[in-house]
């Protein structure tokens, strides 16, 4: 599911996340030979899915996640069953999946978002509290006095610094050093990465976590005893980084037929939709039938989602104009400087690729640098040497020419231009 820790996955190569369990091969394997679950010839499908077959609750090739069984139900009701097309939910999974026709439909998708076209949600849920059933303490909120003295589990995307919502939030209010990191990813050879930080947590490894509710409500409950959970409000975040997602399911852009009929059945089985979900512990927010919330995010933002927690963001990379862009890539001044209406598209680039995880909702820093200000750690801070540093990746930062073309990253980093605050007498740009 996209929002598998809603929050945005940043350009993290595959084969580094999954060569520690599979090995270079089995890496260019997963990348270029995805299997295809197949249907009798006198049986057509109900319903084309493109999923992960390791990704519980969500889904798996055992089809035992409550996706899976959504899924079954809506097909059902079109007369026949899923036919799964199986691919890791990694960089560019809408490219190779929805988007190259191998299914018509995805699940898990935040409602709203703009490289699909999004149904009506069929539930909304939000980040919670896991804990032991027996702690001394009750964690009802971020700001809980207790928090400054526990191990808490966060997920991380990748080895860059790229944050959840939650992980982020925390750092707001200064309890990085309590914040232990956990690969949303993990070991993809291993059954269900995204469950182990929650086996931390009945392990004793961390005091509490802070996850997405579908993963959080699933893996507590099947401990024993099963473990606290605690829902965050679902205003527990802001407008810019939001706690609460509404999901929905994902066809390709133009099928309105499809949405329709979709719409259609998630609205006609909302109750055993609903059930299903509170079979698997999944803590839910509003109404399930209700129409995308305003906080349903526009383009990539979480998640980042999270499952989300999130590969979309990749998918930018297909808007690239790539002709003109080499030229736009390599010039010396930014084209888009002092322009408003840029500076508001970089804003939502900045957001969408996640980089207020490391540098801060306003450039001012965090598990990054700040980029408010004239001092740069790394490089000379001119137009181009920034370009060149966000296309190609430098140090810890990653490349992200895959994910964004170069009038993109020209216009986030008109956006960081209109951070600074200081003595123009020191602007390097």
């Amino acid at each position: 599911m996209f929002l598998r820790d809603y929050s945005v996955v940043h350009a993290s190569s595959l084969c580094r996340l999954l060569s520690a369990g599979l090995g270079v091969l089995g890496c260019v394997l997963l990348l270029v030979t995805p299997s295809r679950g197949t249907e009798p010839s006198d049986s057509p499908p109900g319903l084309r899915v493109c999923a992960d077959p390791n990704n519980l609750p969500f889904s798996n090739r055992q089809q035992q996640g409550f996706e899976n069984k959504i899924a079954e139900l809506l097909a059902r009701e079109r007369g026949g069953h899923v036919a799964y097309t199986w691919w890791p939910q990694r960089r560019g999974f809408l490219r190779g999946t929805l988007n190259a026709g191998r299914c018509e439909v995805v699940m898990g998708v935040p409602a709203g978002y703009e490289l699909a076209l999004t149904t009506r949600p069929y539930y909304g849920s939000t980040y919670a509290f896991v804990y032991p059933s027996d702690a001394a303490y009750r964690l009802t909120s971020l700001d809980d006095a207790v928090l400054a003295s526990l191990r808490i589990g966060v997920h991380l995307i990748g080895d860059d610094y790229t944050n959840s919502p939650p992980a982020h939030a925390l750092s707001q209010r200064g309890l990085v050093e309590n914040v232990v990191g956990y690969s949303v990813f993990g070991n993809y050879a291993e059954d269900s990465p995204p469950g182990k930080i929650v086996e931390a947590v009945a392990a004793g490894e961390i005091d509490t976590a802070l996850v997405w509710g579908p993963i959080a409500g699933y893996f507590a409950q099947r401990h024993t005893p099963p473990l606290q959970v605690t829902p965050l409000p679902a205003d527990a975040g802001s407008d810019r980084l939001p706690f609460r997602y509404d999901i929905a399911m994902g066809v390709r852009r133009g099928n309105q037929t499809l949405k329709a009929e979709l719409d259609a059945l998630l609205v006609q089985h909302a109750r055993p939709i609903r059930a299903i979900l509170q079979d698997y512990g999944v803590p839910l927010v509003g109404d399930e039938t209700e129409q995308p919330s305003a906080r349903a995010p526009s383009s990539d933002s979480l998640l980042q989602t999270v499952q989300a927690e999130v590969p979309p963001v990749q998918e930018a990379g297909e808007q690239a104009a790539a002709a003109s862009n080499g030229d736009l890539q390599n010039a010396d001044e930014n084209p888009f400087t002092g322009d408003p209406t840029a500076i508001a598209e970089g804003e939502e680039y900045y957001k969408m690729l996640n980089c207020y995880g490391c540098h801060g909702m306003r450039g001012g820093g965090g598990m990054g640098p700040s980029i408010n200000d004239a001092k740069w750690n790394v490089g000379k801070g001119t137009d181009a040497d920034v370009m060149q540093q966000i296309m190609e990746g430098r140090g810890k930062m990653p490349s992200y020419k895959d994910s964004i073309d170069p009038d993109q990253a020209w216009k986030i980093i008109a956006y960081v231009r209109s951070l600074y605050r200081g003595s123009p007498d020191k602007v390097a740009w």
